[in-house]
């Protein structure tokens, strides 16, 4: 995925080493699957691993009336041979499906504003603007 955001966002913003990313993913992943906030969701064909999503469960914020939790799309990963093959689809319809079990109505995701194809597939997905993060040097 690193290597994904490093194409997409070209020069404009530094990107980490695949490997000190990973760390503090894995860590975050880790953590997350202990205390029970995060679910992983692999697709898989006879190929093997095409794909993942990681969903995190959280306390809902003091302005909007969400419920108590709401669900945050952490990450969407598909292997460059199988985008465009309903992987991701597939991926956010388990997701959508067990927040739905869980009571969750609403859920977020985060998007590198310059990848236009994850952009595309959320908006797809029912996924409407919601909140801008901007980034500025200091």
């Amino acid at each position: 995925m690193v290597e994904h955001h490093r194409a997409v966002a070209g020069e404009d913003w530094p990107v980490r080493t695949a490997e000190a990313a990973w760390a503090i993913r894995r860590e975050q992943y880790v953590g997350w699957l202990t205390d029970g906030s995060g679910t992983l969701l692999l697709a898989t064909t006879d190929a093997g691993l095409v794909g993942y999503a990681m969903l995190q469960i959280q306390p809902s914020g003091a302005s909007w009336d969400l419920g108590p939790s709401i669900g945050e799309l952490e990450s969407l990963a598909v292997v460059p041979e199988a985008r465009g093959q309903g992987v991701g689809h597939r991926l956010m319809g388990e997701c959508r499906k067990l927040l739905r079990e869980r009571g969750i109505d609403h859920w977020t995701v985060g998007v590198v504003e310059a990848n236009e194809d994850a952009v595309r597939l959320y908006l797809r997905e029912g996924f409407k603007p919601y909140y801008r993060q901007l980034l500025g040097r200091v």
